[in-house]
């Protein structure tokens, strides 16, 4: 996520923004915000487990109570252009590659347009 909150104006100059899930709690999700010193990354707290994992197909870890990351890139009409799942601490998009991949997106639509 620090990766993302650096790279937060680049990413809002290509019209994106990054917003982040957690099945903690409000509290423990805003000290991680704030431990983090997160600026631009917003994060929701009090997700579902069972229910985003259903939704996304998101790995979980029932003894740990955690979803994996799940990373997903959105087009503005909302599908998704890349997903990158994770079932542990290696897999995860950066904030340079999603950078990359929302120009590529960008690019074939202003050819197709």
């Amino acid at each position: 996520m620090v990766d993302f909150d650096g790279a937060g104006s680049l990413l809002k100059t290509l019209g994106a923004s990054v917003v982040a899930l957690s099945v903690d709690d409000k509290e423990t999700t805003q000290g991680l915000s704030d431990g983090l010193q997160l600026r631009t990354v917003k994060m929701l707290h009090s997700a579902d487990m069972a229910e985003v994992s259903s939704l996304t197909g998101a790995y979980t870890e029932e003894a740990r109570g955690i979803l994996h990351a799940t990373g997903f890139i959105l087009t503005p009409g909302g599908k998704v252009a890349q997903a990158c799942y994770s079932t542990g601490p290696i897999g995860r998009f950066t904030a340079l590659d999603t950078m990359r991949i929302i120009r590529f997106v960008q690019q074939m639509r202003e050819r197709q347009g």
